[in-house]
């Protein structure tokens, strides 16, 4: 488990991160939604021990991360600018990461390479920006890292790389128990993939939830009554938004799908209609219930 307790982190006198708390269950994937600017890469920075904290620690596996060196070693970070030795190939670099890294497979490597359509012999200088992307992912899943940092890594990928990546991410994660932290302004983007959500702003965490539990007590239901009746009649229903446009009442309300239904029934509707609701959709309701525009945050 990755613990993250009162974490601080200033630059010139401007707080970046004001006492961040947190705790990412092992074989978890998190995901860091945040506007650009809102700190999740120098949050990432201190997970992986590059930065230091101006206050609080990072906590893996009950050890402290500071000055840890052999606990650093089990982290893959990707950084949103992956660096790459101007001359060097994607065999060369594997070549490097073997000598330096303990854990790195060049088996492993190999294996993963063949999935992408990437030449690993020609030189990293001349790939385009999302080739790179596919090259430090490459590079990161070849350490057989225990904790996974992706910065932004999926921005720049076409959609059938960007599954590709997270089928591997997921395989991963089932067979080796690997914790990843995923960072990116796009919900969306983490929609199906990850476990929980934690929401940056304002240098805070300000909204953490598990996204099998909200999905589960998170309903959209449009009703038609005729003649239509008011929302507040609606007795014993956890009511977060309703609209009413001519004969068609929409609500969102959290609970047990059945036992909203059932006190829908209660009211003898002429039409009930369960609509998907979208993992944006959701945090947007949560958000504007904590007094947090989401606007401002969610892209």
């Amino acid at each position: 488990m990755i613990a993250i307790e009162n974490l601080t982190k200033t630059f010139d006198g401007n707080i970046i991160l004001d006492h961040i708390t947190s705790n990412i269950k092992k074989g978890s994937i998190y995901g860091l939604i945040g506007t650009n600017g809102a700190g999740k890469s120098t949050l990432l920075n201190l997970i992986s021990g590059i930065y230091f904290p101006d206050g609080g620690k990072v906590f893996i596996a009950d050890e402290d991360l500071s000055e840890n060196v052999a606990l650093k070693d089990k982290i893959s970070y990707i950084s949103d600018e992956p660096f790459f030795f101007n001359s060097y190939t994607m065999t060369d670099m594997a070549k490097y990461y073997e000598k330096a890294y303990p854990s790195f497979s060049m088996e492993k490597f190999i294996e993963i390479s063949s999935y992408f359509p990437l030449d690993v012999n020609k030189k990293l200088n001349t790939f385009s920006k999302g080739m790179k992307r596919q090259s430090a992912i490459i590079m990161a899943l070849s350490r057989n890292p225990e904790i996974l940092l992706c910065d932004e890594s999926f921005d720049g990928l076409d959609p059938v790389i960007r599954q590709l990546v997270k089928r591997i991410i997921i395989k991963e994660v089932t067979e080796r128990g690997m914790t990843v932290i995923v960072s990116s302004h796009n919900l969306n983007e983490l929609e199906n993939f990850c476990d929980v959500i934690g929401i940056l702003h304002e240098n805070k965490i300000v909204l953490e939830k598990n996204l099998d539990d909200i999905k589960e007590n998170i309903h959209k239901i449009q009703v038609a009554f005729k003649p239509m009746i008011d929302v507040s009649s609606l007795k014993g229903i956890d009511i977060v938004k309703s609209t009413v446009r001519k004969s068609i009442m929409e609500i969102v309300a959290r609970g047990r799908l059945d036992d909203i239904l059932r006190k829908i029934e209660e009211k003898n509707p002429i039409l009930t209609d369960v609509i998907d609701i979208s993992l944006e959709d959701i945090f947007i309701y949560e958000m504007e219930v904590t007094g947090y525009d989401a606007s401002k945050i969610l892209i």
